[in-house]
């Protein structure tokens, strides 16, 4: 009975990884090109720059003009949503629903990026690992790269932390989100 339960989490393991690796697309070959390693940019968010609000973008497919409008209904949820700051935990996990006109493969893969919005001076996160995966983008962020910045704000704890998440679709258009979470350290 134990051999044969192991053989079904091996399977449902590989299955999953599998999925998450590759997202049922061919976005994920562009993926692997990404340098690793961290990536110094510019802190401002592009989504920021809202300036050319009346920039259209024109394609073969389609005659129409696409406005670059952020897109107002986006889901984000990020886990841990309790975060303890002496906890051994490596990833911070988020999951991104676009509105349902919107293809998650359709999110610009260098695009993404994460930041807290009470400390406008932290740099921004970007992700380590991203996949598109049935009908949602989830996205793997280093979790040290975030405590640094908490322990830099020198927050009273336990505090609750407001963070969004932004990014661009390969048209152009850009998008945001944000989700809170809490901030603890237990007594030792």
């Amino acid at each position: 009975m134990i051999r044969k339960r192991s053989i079904y989490i091996f399977f449902f393991t590989t299955f999953f990884a599998i999925i998450f690796i590759i997202g049922g697309s061919s976005t994920y070959r562009s993926m692997w090109k990404k340098p690793i390693g961290k990536i110094k940019l510019e802190t401002e968010s592009p989504v920021e720059n809202t300036h050319n609000y009346d920039r259209h973008t024109y394609s073969s497919q389609n005659s129409l003009p696409i406005s670059n409008q952020p897109l107002s209904s986006i889901d984000i949820f990020i886990q841990p949503k309790v975060l303890n700051l002496n906890s051994q935990g490596k990833i911070i996990i988020s999951w991104i629903r676009l509105p349902e006109e919107y293809d998650p493969h359709d999110i610009a893969i260098d695009s993404l990026g994460l930041s807290v919005l009470s400390c406008p001076k932290c740099e921004i996160i970007y992700p380590t690992c991203q996949s598109p995966i049935h009908r949602q983008y989830v996205t793997v962020f280093p979790r040290q790269d975030l405590i640094d910045k908490i322990l830099a704000m020198d927050l009273a704890l336990p505090a609750r932390l407001n963070l969004k998440i932004y990014g661009e679709l390969n048209d152009g258009t850009p998008f945001e989100g944000l989700d809170a979470i809490r901030v603890i350290r237990p007594k030792k």
